[in-house]
């Protein structure tokens, strides 16, 4: 997760799975590390985002499924792709990285307005899907945060996703998820004090015993405490460092931008 900003914006154009940094680093890729294989059938609000490649289709980012017509997933894993939809698939109800599940085309990218690149305030962003995703017992929504939702330090979360499960190290050929507890806000900007901010729009949760995170290709991905959608996957410092928590958009803190832009869709 040692990038600098302009390497990260290479990467971030090239694989939507990277974040930035001012003069320090920062990774916004995401990755399931010292996790374990999940089924779909346990997660199904987990989804898949794949960019169009030369060759076909590869893996980008996670997302969540919060409605028939839509998932959350983070900005920085779709800013890029705002003019340009159809060169995005969601992949629904599978466990497997690459294959398997269902492909549903991407009608619109939303991102937040506010949406920072070199900060990574407000890293969100709402995908519309060309057709309803059809529900089943491996494809599902998962309910959002309300404005109101309190995440007591040191509940248990889970995070998943098809990343990789070290830092720099392989991806994932199936779906992982790993459990992680809330850190403390003032415990998260301690850590990242000489890094960056952060803000009230950022959650931050790890595991130390033994130590769990995301990963690259994590991004986007869902943050889930009983049964609600408490976060989504967007940036850290290395993979499951002890020292720096995961970084996660607070989903609460945009309770009204999500509902007021599906509504759109």
């Amino acid at each position: 997760m040692q990038k600098l900003f302009w390497i990260y914006l290479v990467f971030v154009l090239a694989s939507c799975a990277a974040l930035p940094t001012q003069e320090i680093t920062r990774d916004t890729s995401a990755r399931i590390v010292n996790g374990n294989a999940i089924d779909i059938s346990e997660i199904p609000y987990q989804a898949a985002l794949r960019r169009k490649v030369f060759s076909g289709w590869a893996h980008a980012c996670g997302a969540a499924i919060i409605s028939h017509l839509a998932v959350l997933t983070a900005a920085h894993c779709v800013v890029s792709y705002v003019s340009d939809p159809s060169s995005l698939r969601i992949i629904v109800g599978t466990s497997y990285r690459l294959s398997g599940g269902q492909s549903y085309a991407v009608s619109i990218v939303i991102p937040h307005e506010s949406y920072s690149p070199s900060t990574l305030e407000h890293d969100i962003a709402l995908l519309g899907v060309r057709k309803p995703i059809t529900f089943n017992l491996n494809v599902n929504a998962v309910a959002i945060a309300s404005s109101t939702h309190i995440v007591p330090v040191g509940t248990e979360a889970l995070v998943s996703g098809y990343g990789i499960t070290a830092y720099e190290g392989p991806a994932s050929s199936v779906l992982m998820a790993a459990r992680v507890n809330i850190v403390a806000q003032d415990t998260c900007a301690r850590a990242y004090l000489r890094i960056s901010s952060i803000t009230s729009g950022m959650l931050c949760a790890n595991s130390v015993l033994p130590p769990r995170d995301a990963c690259q290709g994590d991004s986007g991905g869902p943050l889930v405490a009983n049964n609600v959608l408490i976060g989504l996957v967007s940036w850290g410092e290395g993979c499951a460092d002890t020292t720096y928590p995961g970084v996660y958009t607070r989903v609460s803190e945009y309770n009204s931008w999500i509902v007021r832009n599906t509504i759109l869709l």
